[in-house]
């Protein structure tokens, strides 16, 4: 009977140990909160913004024609019943040849947009840019995002540019306002963006 309750100890403190150790009570360093998951719907333009295609973004933010060369801007607008954000940052200058993503992501409680432009690959596995640039819209639906007002940040990684990434912009949204714009760049886009204007 005493070599029982002996036994009864030894497993209840084999149990203890594990799950102190390593299961799912662990308080140790590893156990960190998981990532901010978002649905990030992306829509890239070609070269020449969704201004000069016949499809245009498929989120609402939408540049206006007349002043789409002056300013490189964020446009964002929010649906608070979907709690979706629409991003587009628009009349981005680049180099015509190049594959383009955008991703976001929660960092730190900061919402950080990152707008990848890399070579374009050929056949034989080497990478290649052209001669000229253009301009590009690069747009994102998120959601969900829940706070009235949020800070974000937007990265640029062109991965053969040195440095790679650059830092665009970083600031506050306020989402209560609904929709707002960001001027980014007032650089010029001659001749890449000339015959935007009407």
């Amino acid at each position: 009977m005493k070599m029982l309750g002996i036994l009864g100890l030894l497993i209840l403190s084999a149990t203890s140990f594990l799950a102190c150790s390593g299961g799912e009570g662990s308080s140790g360093s590893d156990n960190t909160p998981p990532a901010s998951s978002l649905d990030v719907t992306p829509s890239i333009s070609a070269c020449g913004g969704f201004l000069a295609g016949s499809e245009g973004a498929k989120i609402p933010p939408s540049p206006d024609p007349a002043t789409y060369c002056e300013a490189e801007r964020l446009l964002w607008n929010y649906d608070a019943e979907t709690r979706t954000l629409g991003l587009l940052d628009a009349r981005i200058q680049l180099n015509c040849c190049g594959r383009h993503s955008i991703a976001v992501a929660v960092e730190e409680g900061v919402h950080v947009v990152t707008q990848t432009d890399a070579p374009e690959k050929l056949e034989d596995g080497s990478e290649a840019r052209c001669g000229c640039m253009c301009v590009f819209d690069y747009a994102a639906d998120v959601a969900p995002v829940e706070s009235s007002t949020i800070s974000m940040r937007i990265l640029r990684n062109v991965t053969d540019q040195d440095p790679a990434i650059t830092l665009v912009w970083e600031g506050m949204v306020d989402l209560t306002a609904g929709s707002g714009e960001v001027v980014l760049s007032t650089a010029s886009a001659e001749p890449w963006c000339s015959d935007k204007v009407p």
